[in-house]
């Protein structure tokens, strides 16, 4: 992760000691490894919100079928 070295330069450049700022860098590496969504978790959450958004028109759409074709016996 070029984010890393990065930061571990910036840190060792301000007198940071090496092993202070290699656990820094771990660290922050491990948190966002934890709590940041990836590619394909991202993906993943887009196909199940697209699934359920689909569940959900398509039972709209029948009742809604289902209350016109009601309404139309109802008047005739």
């Amino acid at each position: 992760m070029e984010f890393g070295i990065a930061l571990y330069d910036a840190l060792v450049s301000i007198n940071v000691p090496h092993e202070k700022a290699h656990a820094v860098v771990q660290a922050l590496e491990k948190e966002m490894f934890d709590r940041l969504a990836t590619k394909q978790d991202l993906i993943a959450l887009e196909s199940r919100l697209t699934l359920a958004l689909t569940a959900r028109v398509g039972a709209m759409l029948a009742a809604s079928i289902g209350l016109v074709l009601a309404a139309i016996k109802a008047f005739h």
